[in-house]
């Protein structure tokens, strides 16, 4: 990979280490050896630690006892991803098809040349440009849905994209001429702008390659003992387990998302040592890890700043929260049982109570406010069965409560009627009118942020 000029060495060495995790050139579960890293990367212990914390925000590197390791492998995982770049690849389609331009056109056919010529070399039984094939695969479909709007939902996507890249790439995922097929017909329908077709081309597409490596046994070689089925699953790490930089990163976001850390708001290091009494070199990890969020500015050799807000970007994130909760709470109606029911009016309760203390004016109710009404957010999609859904969902809804807490917008007796109106279509396992009730809750509280004339327009 050829580093840019301009980007520093710690953005050089999270990119590279991040292509050989997605290329599989660093494997499922290896142990990542701070010392064997810097004689391989050329950077720094500091800089590998910062670049290694970035990756562990995006699910590719996971943090043991031992150090670091690349994140491991699972079917359901693979199943999980699949599911989830279907539901955003099928929307900024959908978004790039409207929007589109002759310009735009041309990068489709010249994007899928280069993917049909490797495929073609592919299917002559010449493997040795895999690497290539799967680099012009990603083009090819970022491509497609690069005439969306949305930077949110390009971003979102382009994560989980990779990180179901990875699985094809680790396991050797090649389906042949079907693929190849399908790859046309994407195009053609692009070119034609039939969504509907390029939609139903694209779900074949995905399952598709996940029956075939389920069919091939292609991932069993790559699974980690963890993932055969009975063994046993990691215990989740208690508050009094984490690390001083888990703690320190916790408390950064925190005040990022409550707004005590105010947008464009420049965080010096010596400064935040003495706020948050942690060290130059975990600081440094923590602004890293919270960059991949989105949460924070990296500004090269300036430092960091915390990320902007505007009124656009809030309308991405409204949009891309619909989209990600809707789909949950369809799942979730679907499969939740008596003990979910029971965590929902539990949830509600508690959300029902601080309403009525922010109703009374009582402000210094806020912060709870909203983590019950997190709390009962999270809930309602709880039983939706995917981990990876629940986690972008997760990072998105808290994308939104920054916005809602810098405006201090609340909406009173409108948003409690809303809540209630969704705990009573959770309970009559309503998803339809479920997904209309939080169309109206999203727009209702976009619309009260931006009376405020907090953000930019």
């Amino acid at each position: 990979m050829l580093a840019d000029p301009q980007e520093t060495s710690g953005e050089s060495a999270y990119r590279a280490i991040r292509a050989d995790i997605v290329s599989g050139r660093l494997p499922p579960r290896d142990r990542m050896r701070l010392e064997t890293l810097k004689s391989h990367y050329a950077a720094s212990i500091s800089t590998l630690r910062e670049a290694l914390y970035r990756l562990t925000s995006e699910g590719l590197v996971v943090v043991e006892t031992r150090g670091f390791e690349v994140a491991p492998l699972s079917t359901q995982e693979f199943v999980e991803l699949a599911a989830l770049r279907e539901l955003l690849e099928t929307r900024a389609m959908r978004q790039s098809f409207a929007a589109g331009t002759l310009e735009w056109e041309g990068q489709v056919v010249g994007s899928f040349h280069k993917l049909n010529r490797m495929e073609q070399l592919m299917l002559s039984g010449d493997r040795s440009r895999s690497t290539e094939w799967k680099q012009y695969d990603r083009e090819f479909h970022r491509t497609l849905i690069s005439a969306c709007a949305s930077q949110e939902l390009l971003a979102a996507h382009a994560a989980i994209f990779d990180r179901f890249q990875r699985y094809q790439i680790v396991a050797v995922i090649f389906r042949g001429e079907a693929a190849a097929a399908e790859h046309e017909a994407l195009r053609q329908a692009a070119l034609d702008r039939r969504i509907e077709d390029a939609e139903s081309v694209l779900h074949r597409h995905i399952q598709g390659c996940i029956e075939h490596s389920m069919a091939q046994g292609l991932l069993d070689a790559a699974l980690p003992d963890s993932s055969v089925p009975g063994a046993r699953p990691r215990e989740p790490r208690r508050d009094a387990d984490l690390s001083v930089g888990e703690r320190g990163w916790r408390q950064v976001r925190g005040d990022i998302l409550m707004g005590r850390l105010l947008p464009r708001q420049k965080l010096r290091l010596d400064s935040l040592r003495a706020s948050y009494g942690v060290s130059i070199s975990t600081l440094r990890e923590i602004l890293n890890r919270l960059t991949s969020e989105g949460l924070v500015i990296a500004e090269g050799q300036r430092g960091f700043e915390v990320a902007p807000v505007s009124a656009a970007n809030l309308h991405e994130i409204a949009q891309l929260r619909l989209l990600l909760e809707g789909q949950a709470l369809e799942d979730s109606f679907a499969a939740g049982d008596v003990e979910w029911e029971a965590q929902l009016v539990a949830a509600y309760h508690r959300l029902v109570s601080l309403e009525e203390r922010m109703a009374a004016n009582d402000r210094s109710a806020a912060e709870l406010w909203k983590q019950y009404d997190w709390q009962f957010h999270q809930a309602l999609i709880s039983a939706c069965g995917s981990q990876m859904l629940m986690q972008l969902h997760g990072a998105i809804f808290d994308k939104y409560l920054r916005y809602q807490m810098i405006a201090l917008s609340y909406r009173g007796r409108i948003a409690a009627d809303e809540h209630r109106a969704l705990h009573d279509c959770a309970l009559r396992r309503d998803a339809a009118g479920a997904r209309a009730v939080l169309e109206q809750h999203l727009q209702g509280g976009v619309s009260h942020a931006l009376m405020t004339g907090t953000f930019d327009s």
